[in-house]
């Protein structure tokens, strides 16, 4: 093992003798045998004459998850439909209004993936209508759920405990036998982009995926990606950013459409597919981009929380918005829109800052969800006064703590190209195997380079590492170059012109006084 390798494998993990198991790629655990798995397996079996409806999510892990249930289950002969909820218009998860159309269409079963836990008044139309329920889903179970059969993570064997819904579909059609190489390359994918944490079934599935992908380029997979040679990194920057477009755009697309891609066998079909896909990511970018220049203009910079209000705002991409204001100035943000109904909006948030505890005692909202770093919540017109106050309220009492960043401190001498490629014994880097952000101190620099105006600045050191420093903020155009102390960020290597040669990342500069 590469010294630098070795050097971030005992900073995660000091234990070293666990150091075998994340140094050897990891076989897929054998089939579950959980009662819930079992039943699965037992019904569709038994009911493979029936018409079966998959109901989905608008998201990439919830996007691949439709394609691999219904994939398999075509595959077992079964008439089977799909329906993803349009982001906008409808709201996530199933809705009676879905089940109505369904059972009206002759369908006789309903599957959910990646959610359903919380569709119960969808799940009580569909029993009112005789229909079987199957459920399967990964997201925290917060009340009993109606459903005939629910396949959860927490139902399985420890192993699967951190799968996406997508590696859940993934179980259930390995489990029915007619699994193939593209679900697992697909369920690689959506953990990815579901950010799962990067143990068990989960590491071996997005470990095994990987390799099949790289070994030979997958025709749906491959033409949405820049680079050959995927990892989590490029996979999470170029493929999934993609498939959410569709989602978050669902006013210019419709996100059934990427199922579509996924299910089509006819080549000559995918190239339009993949114009589509492409096209609405470029106007997600540019809307992304003109959004953020205009709540970084409208926001008052000199409060605790930052919160934007604007009723032009796209309500597919305040979550962008909002996680690009807390990146920037290192603050809460809130980014809302308004429509027929009231307010959308989106909250981001630091380390160490739990935005669902900060929001959880305002009274009225309309809909309410998420998790500690990003919630997304609707309040009707007549509230919006009422809440502004609660925000500026709340901080005032509000005490938290961002967590100090532990970095691993390196010489650019060390950051060679064979260095770096040792990292991917190592991978996939992740939640609960972190890969630590290195710190380069006192960095001797050569050359220093503004690009876009300024935008962005490539510092060259004298031993010519590229650092990289993308979208630098305020504070750092006004410092002097002779006060920085350290460069703190991630490494990688850049391939341009048929040439590769290692890089920094940069995170954040740390200055003298």
């Amino acid at each position: 093992m590469e010294n630098l390798a070795q050097k971030v494998l005992q900073f995660i993990v000091p234990d070293s003798s666990q150091w075998d198991y994340w140094t050897h790629t990891q076989n897929l655990a054998p089939v579950s045998q959980a009662p819930c798995i079992q039943s699965f397996v037992n019904y569709i079996s038994s009911h493979k004459k029936e018409k079966i409806f998959v109901g989905g999510d608008y998201d990439c892990d919830g996007i691949l998850a439709t394609t691999i249930m219904v994939h398999g289950l075509r595959r077992l002969g079964i008439e089977v439909g799909y329906y993803i909820p349009d982001r906008i218009r409808e709201g996530y998860g199933l809705h009676p209004e879905t089940v109505q159309m369904a059972h009206a269409k002759g369908y006789t079963t309903i599957i959910t993936v990646d959610n359903g836990v919380k569709a119960i008044d969808a799940l009580e139309k569909a029993k009112s209508y005789g229909m079987t329920t199957i459920v399967t889903d990964h997201h925290e179970i917060e009340e009993e759920v109606p459903c005939d059969i629910l396949v959860h993570p927490t139902h399985m064997e420890p192993i699967f405990s951190t799968l996406c819904g997508a590696a859940v579909a993934f179980e259930c059609i390995r489990a029915l036998g007619v699994v193939t190489t593209y679900d697992l390359e697909l369920a690689a994918i959506a953990s990815i982009g579901d950010i799962m944490i990067v143990k068990g079934q989960t590491r071996a599935i997005i470990q095994q995926g990987l390799q099949l992908l790289n070994a030979k380029a997958e025709y749906h997979i491959s033409p949405l990606a820049r680079d050959r040679q995927l990892n989590e990194v490029n996979v999470g920057f170029q493929i999934v950013p993609k498939l959410n477009a569709v989602g978050r755009l669902s006013n210019l697309g419709n996100v059934n459409t990427v199922v579509r891609y996924f299910l089509c066998s006819d080549r000559s079909q995918l190239f339009s597919f993949q114009q589509q896909i492409n096209q609405l990511n470029e106007r997600r970018k540019d809307l992304s981009m003109q959004m953020v220049k205009h709540a970084k203009d409208k926001c008052a910079l000199q409060e605790d929380v930052l919160l934007v209000s604007d009723a032009s705002y796209h309500e597919g991409i305040i979550g962008l918005v909002a996680g690009n204001l807390c990146n920037a100035y290192h603050k809460p943000a809130i980014v809302m829109t308004k429509n027929q109904e009231g307010y959308k909006a989106s909250m981001r948030s630091p380390e160490g800052f739990n935005c669902m505890t900060f929001l959880k005692d305002f009274p009225s909202y309309s809909t309410f969800g998420g998790h500690a770093q990003a919630a997304g919540f609707s309040l009707s017109p007549q509230d919006y006064t009422a809440f502004k106050k609660y925000i500026h309220d709340q901080i005032q009492t509000f005490t938290w703590e961002e967590p100090d960043l532990e970095t691993l401190v390196v010489l650019p001498e060390e950051l060679t190209l064979s260095a770096i490629q040792s990292l991917d014994q190592l991978r996939p880097f992740g939640p609960g195997f972190r890969c630590p952000s290195f710190e380069l101190i006192q960095p001797t620099i050569e050359s220093i380079s503004p690009i876009q105006n300024g935008k962005h600045v490539r510092y060259v050191l004298i031993n010519g590492l590229e650092c990289m420093n993308f979208n630098q903020t305020e504070e750092e155009k006004q410092k002097s170059v002779n006060q920085i102390y350290s460069f703190v960020g991630q490494v990688q290597i850049n391939q341009f012109r048929g040439k590769r040669k290692p890089s920094f990342i940069i995170e954040k500069i740390n200055y003298i006084g």
